[in-house]
């Protein structure tokens, strides 16, 4: 098979995202990794249904041996509802070593936000070198208030992750990573949506915005209406 035809292609809907979100954590894992974020940037994206098909995936590599872990008891007690034919382990951050249990092993934190750095990091390290999978983090959104050394505590927390999966709108395209691929940038033509350009680590805002002027010339803003046309199709 030649490398063209392995290449992993930007997905063309919602269900081809989470396919290979799941795919991506899984061969992370499979490579060695144990502390990996998997994010999906789509504006008023419904999360649940999505972490309900990773924990499925979780059941069939790890059987009951695994936790789902939650950022507050609301989500967590709607989980334990909604997911009852998945008969997990279900939890909330603030459950401590309950939420760590010898013999798991793995775990999958869904959508924790900046409030819960410190429980989680705490939950990382009680979990050691057994998969640690964050789905959709709000870490970065820090809260009014936020200090200096909560925003280096959150960050210096950060570094430590892979991202196994990420894709993000943008106005001229979108940012995109694939595990084991590197991270993309694309762009929205009048035709199609076209790879721009690969680079080895995360692009800033301001990375992602140079390389389209270089490349295309174009400003913020173009191919707008045509991208939030091809974003909502990707939600639906």
């Amino acid at each position: 098979m030649n490398q063209e035809s392995d290449q992993i292609l930007l997905p063309n809907s919602l269900e081809d995202a989470t396919e290979q979100a799941i795919a991506a954590i899984h061969q992370a894992i499979a490579d060695g990794a144990t502390r990996i974020i998997v994010d999906l940037r789509f504006p008023e994206l419904k999360s649940m249904p999505i972490a309900y098909q990773i924990a499925a995936s979780f059941n069939h590599y790890y059987g009951k041996e695994w936790q789902a872990i939650f950022a507050d008891a609301g989500a967590a007690a709607l989980a334990k509802r909604e997911w009852a034919d998945l008969d997990v382990s279900v939890r909330g951050v603030n459950e401590g070593r309950r939420a760590i249990r010898e013999e798991d092993k793995a775990f999958l934190v869904i959508e924790p936000t900046s409030i819960e750095v410190e429980q989680v990091e705490k939950l990382v390290k009680l979990a050691g070198d057994r998969p640690f999978v964050m789905f959709n983090p709000r870490l970065e959104n820090s809260e009014v208030g936020l200090g200096l050394a909560a925003r280096q505590m959150r960050d210096r927390f950060l570094s430590t992750f892979e991202t196994a999966y990420y894709i993000k709108p943008l106005e001229l395209g979108a940012l995109w990573r694939c595990y084991p691929q590197t991270w993309q940038i694309w762009q929205q033509t009048e035709i199609e949506m076209q790879k721009l350009a690969e680079v080895a680590q995360r692009p800033s805002s301001e990375d992602i915005e140079r390389l389209f002027r270089q490349k295309t010339g174009q400003q913020s803003g173009s191919f707008l209406g045509r991208l939030q046309q091809f974003f909502n199709a990707l939600s639906n």
